[in-house]
């Protein structure tokens, strides 16, 4: 970055899920697209890892990257277990949403957004800027016009027809722009989670997540890629404030409290340490306006114990890039490009955002729905 004035069709902040599928779309639209991010890659973020063929699944199949994705190891997820700790009783279910990928999967963050962001890059049109952050938004009339971006050594002003928010929970795009937060649900939950190498599944190879209920606590164990599970565990909030104080000892307990996983522990090797999600609101922001867009957890964020935020994230970005499009080429006004936006992740994302609030205040309803 030289420190010149530049201009785009699009400046994305932020591309791990959402912002880097938005930028390859758009990309193979043939629009200019500029994208944005204080991280470097590949790098790791928190995350619940699992995301079903008709979210996710069908966003990386649609770019080109689902063969290249299985690649690394991760397995198809054909099934489901779903047990309760009380009883003992274990279930084997059919996938949750696989669509026309017919599976689920679960990729390590590390992995899956260093992917996607090679991708987005690979597109001729666009363009990846990483240790780069947005400092500030340009304004014309009450308008987005562009943004101020550094890496720390040389400021850039970009202007751009749009200006898109990818930052999560706490975009700096929605807080300049004042978006306004549509619904707010107070924090219910807490998560935590670590890897472990070498577990096998319930009946032999890995071919399933895992879930497992007991009380108000759900344990995960989701096969990920180069022979790597993910095991979480949701806590209400209740017990997050004894958890927290000795989290890795109180994450070992709890998962060891689980009939149906914990006796295959002890064959596998935890590897890395313990990430921890501590409690968040869940919120949905109105997700456009003049010469703005946020997308993803800035768009919409929600407890991670249901698993929802990979795939609403890939789904907006589809929804958004198809709006863009429109708004491009003329198809359609800005306005009307962005609205069509906000009802479509409305239509296809609040049911799940309310559902998970109201089973995440108490996942005992589960037994009772």
């Amino acid at each position: 970055m030289d420190g010149q004035d530049r201009e785009t069709d699009v400046l994305i902040v932020a591309t791990r899920v959402a912002g880097s599928i938005l930028a390859t779309l758009l990309g193979r639209d043939g629009w200019r697209v500029l994208v944005v991010d204080r991280a470097t890659f590949p790098s790791a973020t928190l995350s619940t890892h699992f995301f079903r063929g008709s979210g996710c699944g069908e966003a990386v199949s649609k770019i080109g990257l689902l063969s290249d994705v299985l690649g690394t190891g991760a397995p198809p997820l054909v099934r489901e277990y779903n047990a309760d700790a009380l009883t003992g009783t274990v279930t084997i279910d059919a996938p949750q949403d696989p669509g026309a990928v017919r599976f689920n999967l679960s990729v390590r963050r590390i992995t899956l957004d260093g992917m996607l962001v090679e991708r987005a890059r690979g597109e001729p049109t666009v363009e990846v800027l990483e240790g780069t952050s947005l400092r500030s938004l340009m304004f014309e009339d009450g308008r987005v016009v562009g943004g101020h971006v550094s890496n720390g050594l040389s400021a850039t002003a970009v202007r751009a027809r749009l200006v898109v928010g990818a930052d999560g929970h706490s975009s700096r795009v929605a807080a300049l722009v004042d978006a306004r937060v549509q619904e707010e649900v107070p924090p219910a939950r807490a998560m935590y989670y670590r890897y472990i190498e070498g577990l096998t599944g319930p009946v032999g190879e890995a071919d399933g997540p895992e879930f497992s209920l007991a009380d108000d606590e759900l344990v995960y164990v989701f096969p990920s890629d180069a022979g790597v599970a993910c095991v979480a565990v949701s806590v209400a909030l209740s017990r997050y404030a004894q958890m927290r104080r000795h989290p890795d000892i109180a994450f070992a307990e709890h998962v060891m409290a689980h009939p149906s996983i914990a006796p295959r522990l002890g064959a596998g090797d935890w590897i890395g340490r313990l990430w921890g999600c501590g409690p968040r609101s869940s919120l949905v922001r109105v997700p456009a306006g003049p010469g703005w867009a946020l997308v993803g957890d800035a768009s919409m964020y929600q407890d991670p114990w249901a698993g929802l935020g990979m795939d609403n994230a890939a789904k907006q970005a589809m929804f958004l890039a198809e709006a863009i499009d429109d708004l491009l080429a003329s198809r359609m006004s800005e306005a009307e490009a962005l609205r069509t936006y906000h009802q479509r992740r409305d239509g296809d994302q609040l049911p799940g955002f309310r559902e998970t609030a109201q089973l995440g205040a108490n996942l005992n309803a589960f037994r009772t729905t």
